[in-house]
């Protein structure tokens, strides 16, 4: 292969496989702490019926050495990625990564644990491939975003197995010309519709993603070669994954700073800034869509500040942006997974417990005639701004005629308001308690603190199953 300078597939895979292993202890300490909180989000995913359902068809279709968390199974490596990927995102408690507009660490973590179960790697080695996958995830979320997602592509499905096949060839160690093949060859398994959301496959868009990345890298691996014009080129993904106006489009975003966004693929600077560090992760608070997250907030802020209950509001007016909103399709859910696609139920119950947790998305809760009593007292007004243009207004009106309104630009566990690292393991014990006894639990929680070392990645999944 011949490499092109001004190529953005070949400059991302130069830096993929040359780019010396030398992060900050900041961008080292975010890395461990996205396994931290993917690995307590896959514990319960695991067990979830859309996971149930997927292993034993995993096992008939692959058969290996690997485990994934919550399943002795002997797996293939692709195989354990599409069920450890599938548990990861099967609560919706994973994390988001706004440079993408995808859940990141859902597809990358379970590919690279995945692989490295297979061969035998340590934790530190995770973690150099998780800096260099997020980084390459953000540079195509960045080369087709914001309007990638806006109309409708599910980013975790497509930018995230096209950015985690970069991940993982850096796990291998594959030169800079394979993992070019590896990170085209993942176009070509990249794929997920929004429309999707609220139900069973939405989760498995993530098990799939991680799958593809696994497949591509082996792929590319194995001698497979692919095209060299798949990001940028007129058939590539930043056309025909946006539209026949991106041309339009990058002219709009050359003066807006939405997380790095230009709908444009640069060759240059490649990992400057290092989004790690610049963008960070948002953990999630609550079990349900990040676009619930911002009113969550606000509403939680003003509850506590005016101290009303579900017997004073009137009404609950939430002004956001509008592709936040659309995402929010379930205005009445009566499934757990539509739940959390659903503002009013979340509200609800934010307003009636001053929380939203795992308990509130079982089954039995959805229906609970204090919450659906609660419904209709929700109202949206669907703004036509991007997330950085406009932040979420939320606006309570009371019965005795008071009017109370905050706004929020960034959630609670966004860099700007990150979750301690109290918090963080208080997350953990949630997700885990009821799957892991105290022993055990106390036994990964001391993994996961050392896992930036030579802790063997089999030894951390002896723990999980």
């Amino acid at each position: 292969m011949t490499f092109d300078p001004d190529n953005p597939l070949h400059a991302i895979a130069r830096w993929t496989a040359e780019t010396p292993d030398a992060w900050s202890p900041l961008a080292r300490t975010r890395a461990r702490d996205a396994f931290i909180d993917v690995i307590a989000c896959m514990v319960p995913g695991a067990r979830e019926d859309v996971t149930r359902r997927l292993i034993p068809l995993a096992h008939d279709w692959g058969r290996g050495d690997c485990r994934t968390v919550g399943y002795a199974q002997g797996l293939s490596a692709p195989m354990a990625a599409l069920v450890g990927g599938t548990a990861a995102h099967a609560l919706d408690f994973d994390d988001n990564f706004d440079p993408a507009k995808a859940h990141a660490t859902a597809v990358l973590a379970p590919a690279l644990l995945a692989v490295a179960e297979a061969r035998g790697m340590k934790g530190s080695a995770l973690i150099d491939a998780y800096i260099v996958g997020l980084q390459i995830i953000g540079r195509v979320g960045q080369g087709v975003n914001p309007f990638h997602r806006s109309r409708g592509w599910h980013a975790t499905a497509t930018v995230g197995a096209v950015g985690s096949a970069a991940g993982v060839a850096r796990l291998i160690g594959l030169d800079a010309e394979r993992a070019a093949h590896a990170i085209s060859i993942a176009t070509s398994l990249a794929g997920g519709f929004m429309s999707q959301f609220g139900t069973m496959t939405k989760p498995v868009h993530a098990g799939l993603a991680a799958r593809g990345a696994v497949e591509a890298a082996l792929m590319a691996e194995a001698g497979i070669t692919a095209g060299a014009n798949t990001l940028h080129g007129p058939h590539g993904m930043g056309t025909l994954m946006v539209g026949p106006d991106v041309a339009d489009l990058r002219e709009r975003m050359k003066t807006i700073d939405e997380y790095g966004q230009k709908v444009e693929f640069s060759a240059k600077d490649i990992g400057n800034p290092l989004m790690i560090e610049k963008y960070g992760l948002k953990v999630k608070r609550f079990p349900n869509c990040g676009s619930v997250h911002r009113a969550l907030d606000g509403l939680l802020e003003l509850r506590a500040k005016y101290g009303f209950g579900p017997a004073d509001v009137d009404h609950i007016l939430v002004r956001a942006p509008a592709a936040h909103l659309r995402n929010l399709m379930y205005e009445r859910p009566v499934t757990p997974a539509e739940a959390k696609f659903s503002l009013e139920y979340g509200l609800a119950v934010g307003l009636l417990t001053g929380n939203a947790g795992l308990g509130d998305y079982e089954s039995e809760a959805i229906a609970r005639p204090e919450v659906t009593a609660l419904l209709p007292l929700v109202r949206k007004d669907y703004v036509e701004k991007l997330e950085s243009e406009f932040s979420t207004q939320v606006h309570v009106t009371l019965k005795d005629g008071r009017t109370v309104s905050t706004e929020v630009d960034f959630p609670v566990g966004s860099t700007i308001h990150p979750l301690t690292e109290a918090q963080l393991w208080d997350k953990f014990d949630a997700c885990v308690a009821g799957f892991l006894d105290a022993e055990r639990g106390d036994k990964v929680k001391a993994m996961l603190k050392e896992m930036d070392s030579d802790m063997p990645v089999r030894e951390l999944h002896k723990q999980l199953v």
